[in-house]
């Protein structure tokens, strides 16, 4: 699990007080629920654009000629090219675990490649662990590692509707693309992000300007337009919490943590390159991708009803034996209000069909494995 840190103070915070946000504790942070309307805020997800704050993220910033050849040697996706002795140009991006000698995941991070440096977006608590272990691997290269978390803020902005509100063609950016724009006379960083299932963009601003910038986001999309429908909502972490989990996106700290394999997560594809070559951990990961073998998985698991199981519910098969435990789980109003949850099955359970039995709400239900995401 993620270590605790001293966390920097939310700029943002006096501005949810005022709006009578709800809050819930995230590792020793406050963040927003809800803003009041936890239904509108799940149909602007879906529909137009949530603006959510974001905390909880932090920013290891590296430059110097080596970074991306010194990053290569130690992230499980490719940042670097040995043959073409080329790196990730600017504006490209990269979703990566970094990893123990046992091949364990210490951290995920997104990788984006602004030209003059390097940002690695994670969990905040990570960052000062991430930046005294990377230090401890630097030798001759030409790398500087910066903490950039207190001075770099991010505010999502999930949702169909999100290009729209930043001016982007639809099309601009692919997945953890980015590039450098003016928003209310302030240059931010814009990188997509599909953790809602929709082409979602995210902003790293300057923390003395989130204020402004929310503000002005707020001011100018928030209010109805004539057709009575609002292009922005803020929203909280209940409403996103919902539909990422709908869109089959994990979390670090939340679905899967340091005792994890990178073939556990069901996040290989996207997170490891196989042809890189070497990197910490990599032949523990080479010799599982060798097999096609892993003993657990992370799956996706629907409910035959509404009950809805707690995170850290056991699963179990019919004879009564554990199999599995619940990582996360929220009502799916586009799925009828049918519980789904995202959890780690053992080998064979984790089939597509399986029938298995959890605990919600009192007693032992039924429910289906199925395929990620649950909405296609």
């Amino acid at each position: 699990m993620p270590s605790q840190t001293t966390d920097p103070p939310n700029p943002l915070h006096p501005l949810h007080e005022q709006a009578e946000a709800e809050f819930q504790a995230y590792a020793q942070l406050q963040i927003v629920s809800t803003f009041g309307e936890p239904q509108a805020e799940y149909a602007a997800l879906h529909k137009a654009c949530g603006m959510m704050d974001l905390p909880q993220r932090g920013i290891l910033q590296l430059t110097g000629k080596d970074r991306l050849t010194f990053l290569n040697n130690l992230l499980t996706n490719k940042t670097w090219d040995k043959e073409t002795k080329t790196g990730l140009k600017q504006g490209e991006g990269v979703y990566a675990f970094f990893l123990n000698g046992k091949g364990r995941i210490v951290a995920d991070m997104n990788v984006l490649e602004c030209g003059d440096r390097t940002l690695l977006d994670m969990d905040a608590r990570l960052v000062g662990q991430i930046r005294t272990t990377f230090d401890k691997y630097l030798f001759a290269e030409q790398v500087q590692i910066q903490d950039q978390t207190s001075s770099l803020h991010q505010i999502a902005l999930w949702g169909p509707g999100s290009h729209e509100i930043l001016g982007l063609p639809i099309a601009e950016l692919q997945p953890l693309s980015s590039k450098q724009i003016t928003l209310f006379e302030t240059s931010v960083v814009v990188y997509r992000d599909d953790s809602t299932g929709t082409a979602s963009h995210i902003l790293i601003v300057p923390t003395e300007a989130a204020k402004n910038i929310w503000m002005n986001l707020l001011t100018r999309f928030g209010a109805a337009a004539e057709t009575g429908k609002r292009p922005l909502r803020p929203v909280g972490w209940a409403a996103f919490n919902a539909v990422r989990i709908e869109a089959g996106r994990p979390i670090f700290g939340i679905d899967f943590d340091d005792s994890v394999l990178p073939a556990e997560t069901g996040q290989f594809n996207r997170a490891v390159s196989i042809t890189k070559g070497c990197y910490l951990g990599q032949e523990i990961v080479a010799r599982m991708h060798a097999r096609q073998i892993v003993a657990r998985q992370l799956a996706g698991i629907r409910m035959d009803s509404d009950a809805l199981p707690l995170a850290g519910s056991k699963i179990f098969d019919d004879a009564g034996n554990e199999i599995g435990g619940i990582t996360s789980s929220t009502l799916s109003p586009m799925l009828s209000n049918t519980a789904i949850a995202m959890g780690f099955l053992k080998r064979p359970f984790f089939a597509p069909g399986t029938v298995v039995n959890v605990p919600a709400e009192g007693s032992l239900r039924k429910a289906t494995v199925v395929d990620l995401p649950f909405l296609k």
